[in-house]
């Protein structure tokens, strides 16, 4: 197990192909809470796993080939520090069982298990899920609901599940990439997205989700739509589900507009790729048509009122030393 800034990863490069199913068993042993795993074939078996302490929570990305996971009693007498697990399921699909119920899970769809508790989980193919440790404590429900809403799926396809199945999946990809960094604000946020959707398999949701999780996710889908030259606030209000309104005064509690971050992460985009040797082939206007800019020209006067250089000049400048 590797550990970067807090970040622990388990490589299975060398370790002898004996070796590595039990080695990604403990890990994630390690990672999670004691479990018990089988494949059909250990000596084959591929698997990976990237965790975070994020906050209060703690999240890791793991996958591997075919396996079965067991939390039986046994394992929770070796070791119960009661939380549950929230999951993504990003690639593949799995059966979860507790309870007496079973979740099937698609790509985009969520579970909820509770590690004080028997449970199993089966992935019959090469899987990847995206899962979040939240302790007892910290999750809001009451014992009764949490029974309840255990080893159910929860569609990423709409409504809450869709909002939270998106933000999860970026934060997997922030998570490989290396890029995700403890910052309690997000942790916050996704607890509070985590509570709402859960809350919401009880009753109606009747409030929309809080202005942590619309930041980020507005953030988030901004950065996905820079290119788009349509990008605006009537966009992302309708990508997020909320009121253009209510987004309006998110980001203006950060101190500024949704027009505002556009152009400033569209210009940020724009001088990195024109400070990277490897994108020299590009013109400057295709540069600026890839991040949503279709005109040169005011893309060159915003620039220049941005860093008080034109692209042209500061591409120069760069390739200078």
């Amino acid at each position: 197990m590797s550990t970067t800034t807090g970040q622990h990863c388990f490589d299975p490069g060398p370790l002898a192909p004996q070796d590595r199913f039990e080695a990604w068993r403990h890990a994630v042993s390690t990672a999670f809470v004691p479990l018990d795993a089988s494949t059909e074939d250990p000596r084959q078996f591929h698997g990976t796993l990237t965790g975070l302490a994020l906050g209060s929570l703690s999240v890791a990305g793991v996958g591997g080939d075919a396996v079965t996971v067991r939390r039986s009693r046994q394992a929770i007498a070796a070791g119960d520090p009661g939380v549950f697990k929230f999951a993504l399921q990003v690639q593949g699909s799995s059966l979860t069982r507790q309870d007496g119920r079973e979740a099937m899970l698609s790509p985009g769809d969520l579970v909820i298990y509770d590690t004080r508790r028997p449970y199993d989980l089966v992935f019959g193919e090469p899987y990847r899920m995206f899962v979040v440790q939240i302790a007892v404590e910290h999750l809001g429900l009451s014992a009764e609901q949490a029974r309840a809403v255990v080893a159910q799926r929860i569609p990423g396809s709409a409504g809450l599940g869709a909002l939270t199945s998106s933000l999860l999946s970026s934060l997997d990809e922030q998570l490989q990439k290396g890029e995700m960094a403890p910052d309690p604000r997000a942790a916050s946020a996704v607890l509070q997205l985590v509570q709402a959707t859960l809350l919401s398999r009880f009753r109606p949701a009747s409030e929309v989700p809080t202005r942590d999780v619309v930041y980020l996710e507005g953030v988030r889908h901004i950065d996905d739509h820079l290119g788009d030259p349509d990008l605006g606030v009537s966009s992302v209000a309708r990508a997020l589900h909320v009121s253009v309104r209510y987004l309006q005064g998110v980001f203006a509690q950060e101190g500024t507009t949704i027009s505002e971050w556009i152009r400033r992460r569209r210009l940020q985009r724009c001088r990195m790729e024109l400070g990277d040797p490897s994108q020299a082939h590009r013109s400057v206007s295709a540069v600026a048509a890839r991040w949503g800019y279709p005109e040169a020209s005011s893309f060159s006067r915003a620039f220049k009122h941005e860093y008080g250089i034109s692209p042209g000049a500061f591409r120069r400048e760069v390739a200078g030393g």
